[in-house]
């Protein structure tokens, strides 16, 4: 199956977001990056929705489409119900216009084929004896073929709406029809790819990429659209499909309060019920069971405009306009039957051993340091070590453990460090003050922590830096209190309102200075007295040869003058 979510791995922040959410940790972290696991994932689209760095990407067939316009082909659309909760400001009449005017050769309401879906689901909830569970949604179903194995035959043998329409679309048109199906659901791309339903559906797009497309057209962006009215089919209660209830009450009153048929929405809430009819503790005729909250309508493929209650309203309002009108299927119900069939998940288990061993590599060594946080994006931290040991995730995703060895590291820096490494806050309290600072100054660190440090120094370089946020470097300050002399940086560091003083003791350095300094003025001094004598003895010499050493003296004065002239420099 090819993939319908994809990874941006440079967008990608190892943040965990989409592990958290993932109902089914279909998730796998490699060096840091998030991708979504083909076999273990339902196409919930819950990771494409929390991801706050829009890394997750959807499979966009608008290209396909278009192509299929540019190429003549009889183009027809399948717009599901939903439509008026993803766009308050466009009726299904201006949806038409537009869509025929880039080609469309009819577009139609998907609601058709839920009409004949339910006819189906009526049949089966007064013939089976056994719970019935819808499968108009196919996250649902994809759910519990993958995780929940031995419910599959509790579903309802029976295609979606949107293969139930394009089947209809297909006869009434011709076989040689391009169908196009418009929905809020990411799952309906991969149901219109599943071997067993092709030739139904030729393309799937989301309200999202109906979004883009419709943005890109003049018509559209001008605000000004006919509407186009010319009679449809039309479909009467099943436009309700899209919002919770909305199947049953298709084909049945339903009281909210008979045991006997269940209404759920949501992954969880649905996980729920199935592990309920899996235990028998539990059994009702039929289980309406739609993935997203509140239906269709909060399915990831619909631009975030409004909220639930918002858009449940709309769906209301535009299903109340529709007339329960008697609709020519063209089809035998038997041409929307579907046999399901179970795809269970297998995953192999470490041994408790290897989970220990996991567990260690992140400093848990009893159930006290198991944490639990979930920061990590699993519900415990055997959960998390299992999902490593199977190649899902990896050892430093636990935050607490990481957040604990980088502090760990920085204070053994700090501990370690010869120089003094005091941290102050923006009114000059010490919030640090390693062992290197307690012995050039004298001060324990439990006494002075959260004091000023005013008491042990000069603070005004300090309040400098705060106001101005400019790093002071390579200032030598004394204390002859101390007999220290030391070279000290200060760097201000803004976001936490705080001040590093980094203070090196350059006593012995300075003290070494000076005694090679006093070795070189002994040397010079040494080296003008032999040459004076030189000298003395040149000139006597020179005056039994009748010369002259006035230049050669200049020339070493001068070489002396440099010498000593260089070291007052230093």
């Amino acid at each position: 199956m090819k993939q319908v979510i994809t990874t941006q791995k440079v967008n990608c922040q190892d943040c965990h977001r989409c592990v958290r959410s993932c109902p089914v940790k279909a998730i796998g972290i490699d060096s840091g990056h998030a991708s979504v696991v083909l076999d273990k994932c339902i196409l919930c689209g819950k990771c494409v929705v929390e991801c706050p760095q829009q890394a997750k990407k959807v499979e966009n067939q608008l290209e396909i489409v278009k192509q299929a316009l540019a190429d003549g082909r009889k183009v027809v659309f399948s717009i599901a119900p939903s439509f008026v909760a993803a766009f308050k400001d466009l009726s299904f009449g201006q949806l038409r216009t537009l869509l025929k005017a880039m080609g469309a050769k009819a577009v139609e309401e998907t609601a058709v084929g839920a009409a004949a879906v339910s006819k189906v689901y009526a049949s089966l909830l007064e013939t089976a004896d056994y719970p019935v569970i819808s499968c108009c949604c196919p996250v649902v179903t994809r759910l519990v073929e993958k995780y929940y194995p031995n419910l599959t035959g509790n579903l309802a043998p029976v295609v979606s709406p949107m293969i139930a329409h394009g089947r209809i679309l297909k006869e009434k048109m011709g076989s040689d029809t391009f169908v196009v199906f418009i929905g809020p659901c990411i799952a309906k791309i991969a149901e219109g790819r599943d071997a067993d339903l092709a030739g139904a559906i030729d393309a799937v797009l989301t309200f999202d990429h109906l979004q883009q497309w419709l943005s890109e057209t003049p018509l559209y962006s001008n605000g000004i659209i006919p509407e186009d009215n010319v009679a449809l089919d039309t479909p009467g209660l099943s436009r309700f499909f899209p919002i919770t209830g909305g199947i049953l009450k298709s084909f049945t009153e339903h009281d909210e309060t008979d045991t006997n048929v269940i209404t759920v929405h949501g992954l969880q809430n649905c996980m729920d019920v199935f592990e309920c009819l899996s235990n028998w503790e539990i059994s009702p005729r039929f289980v309406e069971a739609l993935a997203c909250d509140g239906g269709c309508i909060g399915g990831p493929g619909i631009p975030l405009q409004s909220g639930t209650p918002v858009k449940r309203a709309r769906v209301v309002h535009f299903a109340r306009q529709s007339q329960c009108a008697h609709l020519d299927f063209a089809l035998d119900s038997s041409a929307f039957d579907r046999h399901h069939a179970a795809e269970p998940v297998i995953s192999l288990e470490p041994t408790e051993i290897e989970i220990r061993e996991i567990l260690a590599k992140t400093g848990k060594f009893t159930k006290a340091d198991e944490k639990n946080c979930g920061a990590c994006g699993y519900s415990s931290c055997r959960e998390k070590a299992v999902a490593v040991w199977q190649g899902l995730a990896e050892v430093d995703m636990c935050i607490p453990y990481m957040k604990s060895r980088a502090e760990s590291f920085s204070n053994m820096v700090i501990d370690n460090s010869l120089n003094a490494i005091i941290v102050v806050d923006e009114n000059m309290l010490i919030q640090e003050f390693n062992p290197a600072s307690e012995k050039m100054f004298g001060h324990q660190v439990d006494l002075v922590k959260g004091t000023s440090l005013a008491r042990i120094m000069d603070c005004s370089d300090l309040l400098y830096a705060v106001e101005t946020q400019q790093k002071l470097v390579a200032r030598r300050v004394e204390y002859p209190e101390r007999s220290l002399i030391t070279e000290q940086m200060i760097l201000p560091v803004r976001e936490h309102k705080m001040v590093i003083l980094i203070i090196t003791d350059i006593s012995e350095r300075e003290k070494q200075d000076q005694e090679l300094q006093k070795v070189k003025m002994e040397t010079i001094d040494k080296a003008a007295e032999i040459i004076n004598r030189q000298m003395h003895v040149a000139q006597e010499i020179a005056g039994l040869l009748g010369e002259t050493t006035g230049e050669t003296k200049a020339a070493l004065l001068d070489l002396v003058g440099l010498l000593k002239e260089r070291d007052t420099r230093k």
